[in-house]
């Protein structure tokens, strides 16, 4: 393809690469700014939603629904042991008729509250990703979770937005861009996964 071929020829300074070198440096800043201990409170609430019994949701919007699925899939398949109970864990935004239908007959804000009335119990736990921390359908689904008495969790960009101060563990990224923010949320997700895992294997 011309372009791959382009980028493999071009030199240390040109503009593919520079944009390239910063996109890295940005992402290895922002990870650097990221709570340990918040990480290890969502590892923490996901195990014992384990102990439990109960359910993990977890939503988002655009690039973050990819990372909520993502994040159902690693969580259900790769802590799935030998002799241990496996996790419960549901991303929100895998039924696209389900989203449309709510976002139709509702609203876009309700699409994940109105789904998650009918599922949210108060030993679950919702776990939401919005790199503005703004989004009103995943601050109304928080709200639900949280008149129901579930553990609620946010991952976050951008200064947090509502987002943070709404759920009970906000994990913040400090970078303005979009795309930093949500590579460092995949790293997140894939950290707390290998946590998990590690933690049901003892």
């Amino acid at each position: 393809m011309t372009v791959v071929r382009a980028t493999a020829e071009a030199g240390v300074d040109s503009p593919v690469t520079a944009a390239l070198g910063r996109h890295i440096q940005e992402v290895r800043r922002a990870l650097d700014t990221i709570a340990a201990a918040d990480v290890a409170r969502v590892v923490q609430s996901i195990l014992d939603a384990a102990d439990r019994g109960a359910h993990v949701y977890i939503a988002g919007n655009g690039g973050s629904a990819s990372t909520a699925s993502h994040f159902a899939c690693d969580l259900s398949k790769s802590t799935a042991l030998h002799g241990h109970r496996r996790l419960r864990v549901t991303s929100l935004t895998d039924s696209v008729a389900l989203v449309t239908a709510w976002a139709n007959d509702t609203s876009y804000e309700r699409a994940f509250a109105e789904h998650l009335t009918g599922l949210v119990q108060p030993a679950d736990v919702l776990l939401t990703i919005s790199v503005s921390g703004n989004s009103p359908n995943v601050l109304a689904a928080v709200a639900v979770a949280r008149e129901r008495g579930a553990r609620t969790v946010a991952l976050v960009g951008r200064g947090g937005g509502a987002l943070s101060s709404a759920v009970d563990i906000a994990v913040q990224v400090d970078s303005q861009d979009y795309g930093v923010v949500e590579d460092c949320h995949l790293a997140i997700q894939h950290a707390v996964t290998a946590s998990v895992r590690s933690a049901l294997s003892v």
